[in-house]
Protein backbone atom coordinates (compact mmCIF):
# COMPACT_ATOMS: atom_id res chain seq x y z
CA UNK A 1 0.00 0.00 0.00
CA UNK A 2 2.85 2.73 -0.52
CA UNK A 3 1.75 3.87 -3.53
CA UNK A 4 -1.50 6.16 -2.96
CA UNK A 5 1.38 7.60 -0.11
CA UNK A 6 4.15 7.83 -2.70
CA UNK A 7 2.79 7.92 -6.05
CA UNK A 8 4.13 10.94 -7.27
CA UNK A 9 2.08 13.56 -10.39
CA UNK A 10 4.62 13.68 -12.95
CA UNK A 11 3.85 15.94 -16.08
CA UNK A 12 3.99 14.32 -18.73
CA UNK A 13 7.26 14.65 -20.71
CA UNK A 14 7.32 15.14 -24.37
CA UNK A 15 8.98 13.01 -26.88
CA UNK A 16 11.18 14.70 -28.98
CA UNK A 17 13.02 12.65 -31.69
CA UNK A 18 16.80 14.49 -33.21
CA UNK A 19 17.17 13.37 -36.62
CA UNK A 20 20.39 13.08 -37.94
CA UNK A 21 21.69 16.25 -39.30
CA UNK A 22 21.73 16.27 -43.11
CA UNK A 23 25.79 16.67 -43.99
CA UNK A 24 25.34 19.04 -47.70
CA UNK A 25 28.33 20.22 -49.72
CA UNK A 26 31.77 20.34 -47.95
CA UNK A 27 30.81 18.63 -44.59
CA UNK A 28 31.41 15.15 -43.90
CA UNK A 29 29.24 12.37 -42.40
CA UNK A 30 31.49 12.18 -39.62
CA UNK A 31 30.89 16.06 -38.78
CA UNK A 32 27.47 16.03 -39.20
CA UNK A 33 27.21 12.58 -36.73
CA UNK A 34 29.13 14.28 -33.82
CA UNK A 35 26.99 17.37 -34.19
CA UNK A 36 24.15 15.25 -34.21
CA UNK A 37 24.95 13.87 -30.89
CA UNK A 38 25.93 17.19 -29.43
CA UNK A 39 22.54 18.27 -30.57
CA UNK A 40 20.54 15.38 -29.11
CA UNK A 41 22.47 16.01 -25.79
CA UNK A 42 21.66 19.77 -25.75
CA UNK A 43 17.81 19.19 -26.65
CA UNK A 44 17.50 17.06 -23.59
CA UNK A 45 19.25 19.74 -21.33
CA UNK A 46 16.86 22.34 -22.30
CA UNK A 47 13.93 20.48 -23.38
CA UNK A 48 13.96 18.06 -20.07
CA UNK A 49 11.93 15.80 -22.66
CA UNK A 50 12.39 12.24 -23.49
CA UNK A 51 14.83 12.03 -26.28
CA UNK A 52 14.76 9.20 -29.08
CA UNK A 53 18.05 9.11 -31.25
CA UNK A 54 19.66 7.37 -33.84
CA UNK A 55 19.98 4.15 -31.85
CA UNK A 56 16.04 4.11 -30.93
CA UNK A 57 15.36 5.07 -34.25
CA UNK A 58 17.20 2.04 -35.68
CA UNK A 59 15.39 -0.38 -33.86
CA UNK A 60 12.06 1.18 -34.88
CA UNK A 61 12.54 2.04 -38.50
CA UNK A 62 14.66 0.17 -40.83
CA UNK A 63 17.52 1.46 -42.72
CA UNK A 64 16.00 1.20 -46.08
CA UNK A 65 12.40 3.04 -44.26
CA UNK A 66 15.35 6.00 -43.23
CA UNK A 67 16.88 6.62 -45.70
CA UNK A 68 13.59 7.49 -47.69
CA UNK A 69 12.08 9.23 -44.78
CA UNK A 70 14.78 11.14 -43.26
CA UNK A 71 15.22 13.61 -45.51
CA UNK A 72 11.88 14.40 -46.33
CA UNK A 73 10.19 17.39 -46.29
CA UNK A 74 6.40 16.87 -47.26
CA UNK A 75 3.79 17.38 -44.60
CA UNK A 76 2.52 13.57 -45.09
CA UNK A 77 6.35 12.10 -44.96
CA UNK A 78 6.36 14.29 -42.01
CA UNK A 79 3.67 12.81 -39.80
CA UNK A 80 4.39 9.74 -41.26
CA UNK A 81 8.05 9.66 -39.58
CA UNK A 82 6.95 11.26 -36.23
CA UNK A 83 3.50 8.38 -35.63
CA UNK A 84 5.98 5.61 -36.80
CA UNK A 85 8.36 6.63 -33.88
CA UNK A 86 5.73 8.01 -31.33
CA UNK A 87 6.79 11.34 -31.05
CA UNK A 88 5.30 14.83 -30.20
CA UNK A 89 7.93 16.79 -32.15
CA UNK A 90 11.05 16.03 -34.58
CA UNK A 91 14.19 18.23 -34.20
CA UNK A 92 15.94 17.67 -37.87
CA UNK A 93 19.08 20.25 -39.70
CA UNK A 94 21.25 20.33 -42.04
CA UNK A 95 24.96 21.56 -42.26
CA UNK A 96 26.80 22.78 -45.80
CA UNK A 97 30.04 24.67 -45.77
CA UNK A 98 29.72 27.44 -48.80
CA UNK A 99 33.16 28.95 -49.54
CA UNK A 100 34.38 29.94 -46.11
CA UNK A 101 31.43 29.97 -44.50
CA UNK A 102 29.70 26.93 -42.39
CA UNK A 103 26.09 27.08 -43.18
CA UNK A 104 22.96 25.35 -40.02
CA UNK A 105 20.27 25.19 -40.16
CA UNK A 106 17.94 23.03 -37.25
CA UNK A 107 14.13 23.17 -37.16
CA UNK A 108 11.84 22.19 -34.66
CA UNK A 109 8.69 20.53 -35.82
CA UNK A 110 5.48 19.47 -34.52
CA UNK A 111 4.06 16.28 -34.82
CA UNK A 112 0.20 16.72 -35.19
CA UNK A 113 -0.23 20.22 -36.63
CA UNK A 114 2.74 19.25 -39.11
CA UNK A 115 4.25 22.38 -38.71
CA UNK A 116 7.59 24.13 -38.21
CA UNK A 117 7.59 25.31 -34.52
CA UNK A 118 10.89 27.36 -34.46
CA UNK A 119 14.01 27.75 -36.17
CA UNK A 120 17.56 29.06 -35.49
CA UNK A 121 20.20 29.52 -38.54
CA UNK A 122 23.81 30.30 -38.26
CA UNK A 123 25.99 31.56 -40.73
CA UNK A 124 29.96 30.97 -39.19
CA UNK A 125 32.46 32.23 -41.92
CA UNK A 126 35.65 30.41 -41.78
CA UNK A 127 33.57 28.31 -38.86
CA UNK A 128 35.47 24.89 -37.44
CA UNK A 129 32.97 22.27 -36.01
CA UNK A 130 34.57 23.76 -32.65
CA UNK A 131 32.82 26.91 -33.58
CA UNK A 132 29.75 25.05 -34.20
CA UNK A 133 29.60 23.32 -30.97
CA UNK A 134 30.25 26.43 -29.29
CA UNK A 135 27.21 27.67 -30.88
CA UNK A 136 24.76 25.18 -30.62
CA UNK A 137 23.36 25.94 -26.95
CA UNK A 138 22.19 29.37 -28.29
CA UNK A 139 20.88 27.82 -31.67
CA UNK A 140 18.69 24.97 -28.66
CA UNK A 141 17.30 27.89 -26.47
CA UNK A 142 15.87 29.69 -29.54
CA UNK A 143 14.22 26.56 -30.82
CA UNK A 144 12.64 26.21 -27.72
CA UNK A 145 11.97 29.99 -26.54
CA UNK A 146 10.23 30.06 -30.10
CA UNK A 147 8.31 27.78 -29.67
CA UNK A 148 6.90 28.53 -25.96
CA UNK A 149 7.90 25.18 -24.61
CA UNK A 150 9.36 25.09 -21.08
CA UNK A 151 10.54 22.62 -18.66
CA UNK A 152 8.28 19.91 -17.81
CA UNK A 153 6.33 20.88 -14.57
CA UNK A 154 7.61 20.49 -11.19
CA UNK A 155 6.72 16.59 -9.40
CA UNK A 156 3.83 17.15 -6.80
CA UNK A 157 4.36 16.52 -3.33
CA UNK A 158 3.27 13.06 -2.35
CA UNK A 159 0.19 12.87 -0.47
CA UNK A 160 -0.98 12.73 2.91
CA UNK A 161 -2.74 9.65 4.27
CA UNK A 162 -5.84 11.87 4.96
CA UNK A 163 -5.71 13.68 1.81
CA UNK A 164 -5.76 9.83 0.07
CA UNK A 165 -8.70 8.69 2.20
CA UNK A 166 -11.00 11.54 1.46
CA UNK A 167 -9.86 12.98 -1.84
CA UNK A 168 -8.92 16.31 -0.63
CA UNK A 169 -5.90 17.98 -0.21
CA UNK A 170 -5.36 19.60 3.09
CA UNK A 171 -3.63 22.63 3.56
CA UNK A 172 -2.17 25.19 1.22
CA UNK A 173 -0.08 23.12 -1.60
CA UNK A 174 3.61 24.18 -1.65
CA UNK A 175 4.54 26.95 -4.64
CA UNK A 176 6.88 25.46 -7.86
CA UNK A 177 10.31 24.61 -7.36
CA UNK A 178 12.62 28.02 -8.00
CA UNK A 179 14.84 28.06 -10.62
CA UNK A 180 18.28 27.36 -9.35
CA UNK A 181 21.79 27.63 -10.63
CA UNK A 182 23.43 24.87 -13.32
CA UNK A 183 24.68 22.12 -11.82
CA UNK A 184 28.29 23.15 -13.39
CA UNK A 185 30.64 25.96 -13.48
CA UNK A 186 32.93 27.80 -16.00
CA UNK A 187 35.07 28.85 -13.48
CA UNK A 188 38.51 30.39 -15.10
CA UNK A 189 41.58 29.01 -14.33
CA UNK A 190 45.26 30.61 -14.55
CA UNK A 191 47.71 28.08 -15.81
CA UNK A 192 51.08 29.12 -16.26
CA UNK A 193 52.82 29.72 -19.43
CA UNK A 194 56.09 26.80 -18.82
CA UNK A 195 53.09 24.65 -17.51
CA UNK A 196 51.12 25.00 -20.74
CA UNK A 197 54.55 24.59 -22.91
CA UNK A 198 54.90 21.45 -21.31
CA UNK A 199 51.42 19.98 -22.47
CA UNK A 200 50.51 17.61 -25.48
CA UNK A 201 47.21 17.23 -26.90
CA UNK A 202 45.24 14.03 -28.35
CA UNK A 203 41.92 14.16 -30.51
CA UNK A 204 39.19 11.99 -31.27
CA UNK A 205 38.18 12.98 -34.51
CA UNK A 206 35.16 14.51 -33.65
CA UNK A 207 36.53 17.55 -31.49
CA UNK A 208 37.26 16.26 -28.21
CA UNK A 209 40.31 16.90 -26.92
CA UNK A 210 43.07 15.86 -23.79
CA UNK A 211 45.98 17.54 -23.00
CA UNK A 212 48.78 16.54 -20.56
CA UNK A 213 51.90 16.64 -19.51
CA UNK A 214 53.51 13.35 -20.82
CA UNK A 215 56.83 13.88 -18.57
CA UNK A 216 55.05 14.41 -15.46
CA UNK A 217 52.11 13.73 -13.24
CA UNK A 218 51.97 17.07 -11.70
CA UNK A 219 51.14 18.86 -15.19
CA UNK A 220 47.53 18.72 -14.62
CA UNK A 221 45.08 17.04 -16.84
CA UNK A 222 42.56 18.96 -19.15
CA UNK A 223 39.79 17.76 -21.51
CA UNK A 224 37.42 19.90 -23.61
CA UNK A 225 37.34 21.68 -27.07
CA UNK A 226 40.15 23.10 -29.24
CA UNK A 227 38.44 26.33 -27.13
CA UNK A 228 37.40 25.54 -23.67
CA UNK A 229 39.94 22.61 -21.53
CA UNK A 230 38.51 21.76 -17.82
CA UNK A 231 40.72 20.75 -15.29
CA UNK A 232 39.54 16.78 -15.00
CA UNK A 233 39.94 15.47 -11.21
CA UNK A 234 42.85 13.07 -11.54
CA UNK A 235 42.69 9.89 -8.95
CA UNK A 236 45.60 8.13 -10.00
CA UNK A 237 48.24 7.78 -13.02
CA UNK A 238 52.08 6.25 -13.65
CA UNK A 239 54.78 7.18 -16.71
CA UNK A 240 57.16 4.20 -17.95
CA UNK A 241 60.74 6.29 -16.96
CA UNK A 242 61.88 8.03 -20.85
CA UNK A 243 59.74 5.55 -23.29
CA UNK A 244 56.91 8.61 -23.28
CA UNK A 245 54.13 6.00 -22.32
CA UNK A 246 51.89 6.95 -19.21
CA UNK A 247 48.27 6.64 -18.30
CA UNK A 248 45.74 8.86 -16.23
CA UNK A 249 42.73 7.82 -14.09
CA UNK A 250 40.06 10.40 -13.54
CA UNK A 251 37.06 10.84 -12.32
CA UNK A 252 33.70 10.11 -14.10
CA UNK A 253 31.11 8.18 -12.50
CA UNK A 254 29.02 7.16 -15.17
CA UNK A 255 32.32 4.65 -15.83
CA UNK A 256 32.06 1.56 -13.60
CA UNK A 257 35.68 1.34 -11.53
CA UNK A 258 36.34 5.40 -13.37
CA UNK A 259 37.60 6.42 -16.94
CA UNK A 260 41.06 6.08 -17.60
CA UNK A 261 43.46 7.35 -20.59
CA UNK A 262 46.62 5.81 -21.56
CA UNK A 263 48.97 7.06 -24.43
CA UNK A 264 52.68 6.22 -26.12
CA UNK A 265 54.59 7.37 -28.78
CA UNK A 266 52.52 6.46 -31.53
CA UNK A 267 49.35 7.62 -29.94
CA UNK A 268 46.63 7.18 -26.98
CA UNK A 269 43.34 5.05 -25.48
CA UNK A 270 40.45 6.48 -23.86
CA UNK A 271 38.67 4.12 -21.85
CA UNK A 272 34.86 5.28 -21.24
CA UNK A 273 33.27 1.64 -20.38
CA UNK A 274 34.16 1.01 -24.33
CA UNK A 275 38.02 2.05 -25.86
CA UNK A 276 38.30 5.37 -28.05
CA UNK A 277 41.38 6.01 -30.31
CA UNK A 278 42.73 9.23 -29.44
CA UNK A 279 45.66 10.59 -32.50
CA UNK A 280 48.42 13.22 -31.31
CA UNK A 281 48.14 16.61 -32.29
CA UNK A 282 51.43 17.26 -34.16
CA UNK A 283 53.62 19.80 -32.02
CA UNK A 284 53.04 22.69 -33.92
CA UNK A 285 49.50 22.83 -34.09
CA UNK A 286 49.16 21.81 -30.14
CA UNK A 287 51.69 24.60 -29.56
CA UNK A 288 48.69 26.78 -31.90
CA UNK A 289 45.60 25.39 -30.54
CA UNK A 290 46.58 25.85 -26.75
CA UNK A 291 47.79 28.95 -26.77
CA UNK A 292 44.43 30.56 -27.90
CA UNK A 293 42.58 27.76 -25.37
CA UNK A 294 40.81 28.73 -22.38
CA UNK A 295 41.41 27.10 -18.92
CA UNK A 296 38.67 26.52 -16.93
CA UNK A 297 38.59 24.67 -13.31
CA UNK A 298 36.65 21.32 -12.79
CA UNK A 299 33.13 22.21 -14.71
CA UNK A 300 31.24 19.88 -12.38
CA UNK A 301 29.49 21.13 -9.27
CA UNK A 302 27.32 18.56 -7.68
CA UNK A 303 28.30 15.86 -5.08
CA UNK A 304 25.67 12.93 -4.04
CA UNK A 305 24.81 12.47 -0.23
CA UNK A 306 21.65 10.28 -0.50
CA UNK A 307 19.85 8.17 -2.50
CA UNK A 308 17.38 5.72 -1.79
CA UNK A 309 14.09 4.18 -3.76
CA UNK A 310 10.59 2.49 -2.35
CA UNK A 311 9.77 -1.00 -3.32
CA UNK A 312 7.92 0.64 -6.86
CA UNK A 313 10.98 2.07 -8.58
CA UNK A 314 10.45 5.24 -6.92
CA UNK A 315 13.86 6.75 -5.94
CA UNK A 316 14.77 10.19 -3.22
CA UNK A 317 17.85 11.49 -4.43
CA UNK A 318 19.93 14.67 -2.51
CA UNK A 319 22.68 15.88 -3.72
CA UNK A 320 24.87 19.54 -2.71
CA UNK A 321 27.16 21.98 -3.63
CA UNK A 322 31.24 21.11 -4.37
CA UNK A 323 34.13 22.87 -4.62
CA UNK A 324 36.67 23.09 -7.55
CA UNK A 325 39.16 20.51 -5.58
CA UNK A 326 35.98 17.99 -5.58
CA UNK A 327 35.29 18.11 -2.16
CA UNK A 328 31.97 18.91 -0.22
CA UNK A 329 30.53 22.60 -0.20
CA UNK A 330 29.44 24.76 2.82
CA UNK A 331 27.09 26.11 2.97
CA UNK A 332 25.80 22.67 1.50
CA UNK A 333 22.72 23.72 -0.66
CA UNK A 334 20.53 20.11 -0.58
CA UNK A 335 18.70 19.76 -3.43
CA UNK A 336 15.96 16.86 -3.14
CA UNK A 337 14.65 15.44 -6.50
CA UNK A 338 12.20 12.12 -6.42
CA UNK A 339 10.70 9.97 -9.34
CA UNK A 340 11.00 7.04 -11.23
CA UNK A 341 13.82 6.46 -13.59
CA UNK A 342 13.82 8.87 -16.31
CA UNK A 343 11.56 11.05 -14.79
CA UNK A 344 13.38 12.74 -11.86
CA UNK A 345 11.64 15.87 -10.95
CA UNK A 346 13.10 18.56 -8.50
CA UNK A 347 10.82 18.55 -4.85
CA UNK A 348 10.97 22.46 -2.94
CA UNK A 349 12.73 22.11 0.51
CA UNK A 350 11.29 23.85 3.10
CA UNK A 351 14.21 22.89 5.82
CA UNK A 352 17.11 20.25 5.62
CA UNK A 353 18.74 19.72 8.79
CA UNK A 354 21.98 17.94 9.21
CA UNK A 355 23.66 16.87 12.79
CA UNK A 356 24.93 13.57 14.57
CA UNK A 357 21.43 12.63 14.38
CA UNK A 358 21.25 12.16 10.61
CA UNK A 359 20.00 13.96 7.79
CA UNK A 360 16.49 15.26 7.57
CA UNK A 361 15.04 17.19 4.33
CA UNK A 362 11.52 18.45 5.49
CA UNK A 363 9.22 19.38 1.92
CA UNK A 364 5.50 20.47 1.80
CA UNK A 365 4.16 16.97 1.43
CA UNK A 366 6.75 14.94 4.13
CA UNK A 367 10.06 14.23 5.48
CA UNK A 368 12.56 12.21 3.95
CA UNK A 369 14.69 10.79 7.38
CA UNK A 370 18.12 8.76 7.09
CA UNK A 371 19.75 7.86 10.57
CA UNK A 372 23.28 6.37 10.10
CA UNK A 373 23.35 3.20 11.16
CA UNK A 374 27.19 1.87 10.84
CA UNK A 375 28.13 2.51 7.52
CA UNK A 376 24.73 2.50 5.92
CA UNK A 377 21.56 4.37 6.35
CA UNK A 378 18.10 3.62 7.93
CA UNK A 379 16.22 5.71 5.34
CA UNK A 380 12.25 6.62 5.69
CA UNK A 381 9.47 8.66 3.90
CA UNK A 382 7.39 10.63 6.58
CA UNK A 383 4.02 11.73 6.43
CA UNK A 384 2.24 12.73 9.41
CA UNK A 385 2.52 9.39 11.73
CA UNK A 386 2.77 7.17 8.90
CA UNK A 387 6.45 5.97 8.84
CA UNK A 388 7.33 4.05 5.33
CA UNK A 389 10.94 2.22 5.11
CA UNK A 390 12.98 2.79 2.03
CA UNK A 391 15.83 0.62 0.68
CA UNK A 392 19.69 2.78 0.96
CA UNK A 393 21.71 2.90 -1.87
CA UNK A 394 25.00 4.13 -1.59
CA UNK A 395 25.49 6.64 -3.80
CA UNK A 396 30.04 5.56 -4.42
CA UNK A 397 28.55 2.57 -5.62
CA UNK A 398 25.56 3.85 -8.01
CA UNK A 399 27.68 6.32 -10.46
CA UNK A 400 26.49 5.20 -13.84
CA UNK A 401 22.27 4.55 -12.05
CA UNK A 402 22.64 8.43 -10.69
CA UNK A 403 24.22 10.34 -13.80
CA UNK A 404 22.98 8.23 -16.48
CA UNK A 405 19.80 6.72 -15.43
CA UNK A 406 17.71 8.39 -13.66
CA UNK A 407 17.75 11.61 -15.18
CA UNK A 408 18.94 14.45 -12.51
CA UNK A 409 21.69 15.13 -14.66
CA UNK A 410 20.46 13.59 -18.17
CA UNK A 411 22.34 14.63 -20.84
CA UNK A 412 24.82 16.73 -18.93
CA UNK A 413 28.89 17.34 -19.44
CA UNK A 414 30.58 16.88 -16.16
CA UNK A 415 33.92 18.39 -18.23
CA UNK A 416 35.64 15.06 -18.44
CA UNK A 417 36.89 13.40 -21.28
CA UNK A 418 33.75 10.87 -21.29
CA UNK A 419 31.54 13.37 -22.09
CA UNK A 420 29.46 13.02 -25.26
CA UNK A 421 29.77 9.54 -24.49
CA UNK A 422 27.00 7.98 -23.55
Amino acid sequence: MLAPFLALALAAAPKIAVLPIVAGEGVTEKTAASLTEALAAEVRKRAGAEVITQREINTVISLERQKAMMGCATDACMAELGGALGVDRLVNGDIARVGESLLVHIRLVEVAKVRVMAQADRRLRGGTLDDLLDALPAMVNELFDGAGVGKPAAVARPKTPAETETGTVAGPKPAAAKPLPPPWSEEPEKVPAEAVEKLALWEDGAGHYVATDPASLDGGFFSGSSRKLFRVRVSGGGLNGGEGTGDRSFWDPRVPNRGGFSYAPGGGKLSCGTEVPMKPVPAAEAKRLLARAEFFAPRWRRIPHLLARDDQGVYFFVDGARKPDGDFAEPPDFRLYVGKKGAMARVELEDAIRDSGGLVFVTGGGRLVARQAGRKYAVEWATGTTRIALTWLDPAEHGPLIYRELSVYAGQDLGTPCDGRF
